[in-house]
């Protein structure tokens, strides 16, 4: 009898392992999410301008730019070439052009109309303002990077404010007035003066007023971003096609696996089935129907991470 005991020990390890064998598997795969534009303006079978504001009081006292025409023009170019890239247009597409506002930046009906007929636009960007204020010394953030090279910062206030007008109706479509701070690490090898350290600053405003001028745009456009989903499947041959099918973005052909296990008389298997259903649903835009079918999975089997899954459905669906 003592000799059965190593036998009855490994019998349990074998089933142990044999019944987690059974189980659902986890399947991650990255979608690029759509980030709706935060400020969404029609620009769909347009013709599009973008026009500089110049301005006569160039007064710049306490600014280190002050509606400087080459910063803004520098910004205006970037904001097209953004507009070009989104909508798939030739570079140079959109054009960019001076006007010669009044100082209150009171735009009337006759106005915008006047600069889309000038430009023959539909939709008028304009470019108001570009305010960058003196640079400061991050007083105490000097730092020794090596016992050769030493590191200062600056910070600066940075402002912009861009109207979007329909050049027929000369409706403003949209303002965007941002405000943000720009920072500079100046690398030297001995202690600078901060004079020169404002010079520095200044020879890269050309880049930082292209780069303002590409966030700017951005904010007009759907942006993506990675995420990670995931799905269940079991280690037979048509739950891994039905996987294969999905990480092939081939939604139908793995739903209609997963639709033939749904009804499956294995509460589990119609869990996974229906989770899986609903995330082809929400991914093919079609959330309502996701939300449907992840409550048909909770109801048929307490899965893993579902209900934090339908609450992200929940939230998706509040924001529509």
């Amino acid at each position: 009898m003592k000799n059965l005991y190593p036998f009855k020990g490994l019998f349990f390890l074998f089933l142990v392992a044999f019944l987690s064998s059974c189980g659902p598997v986890v399947s991650f795969f990255n979608i690029d999410e759509r980030i709706p534009a935060r400020y969404p303006v029609n620009f769909e079978e347009k013709t599009i301008s973008v026009f500089v504001s110049v301005y006569d009081d160039l007064s710049a006292e306490p600014f280190l730019f002050r509606n400087d025409s080459t910063q803004m023009s520098n910004m205006a170019n970037s904001i097209a070439s953004v507009v070009e890239k989104n909508l798939a247009l030739d570079q140079g597409a959109v054009y960019v052009f001076n006007h010669f506002p009044v100082t209150d930046r009171s735009y009337d009906m006759e106005y915008i109309q006047n600069l889309a007929f000038q430009s023959n636009s539909d939709i008028v960007v304009l470019l108001d303002t570009l305010h960058v204020a003196k640079p400061q010394v991050l007083n105490g953030n000097k730092s020794n990077l090596t016992r050769e090279f030493q590191s200062n910062y600056l910070y600066a206030p940075i402002r912009s404010v861009l109207n979007v007008y329909d050049g027929i109706s000369a409706d403003r479509l949209v303002r965007i007035d941002q405000t943000d701070t720009v920072y500079w690490e100046i690398l030297s090898r001995v202690d600078v003066a901060e004079s020169a350290m404002r010079v520095r600053a200044i020879q890269s405003m050309t880049n930082v007023s292209t780069t303002l001028g590409s966030d700017v745009a951005d904010l007009l456009f759907p942006s993506w971003r990675p995420k990670e989903k995931y799905l269940y499947y079991y280690e037979t041959s048509s739950w891994r096609r039905a996987v294969d099918f999905a990480n092939e973005f081939k939604w139908r052909e793995a739903m209609d696996i997963w639709l033939e296990y749904s009804t499956h008389p294995d509460i589990q298997k119609a869990a996974v089935a229906a989770f899986n259903l609903a995330v082809a649903c929400e991914l093919t835009d079609r959330p309502e129907l996701a939300l449907e079918w992840v409550n048909r999975s909770i109801k048929s089997y307490p899965l893993r991470g579902v209900m934090s899954y339908k609450q992200s459905l929940i939230e998706k669906l509040e924001k529509r």
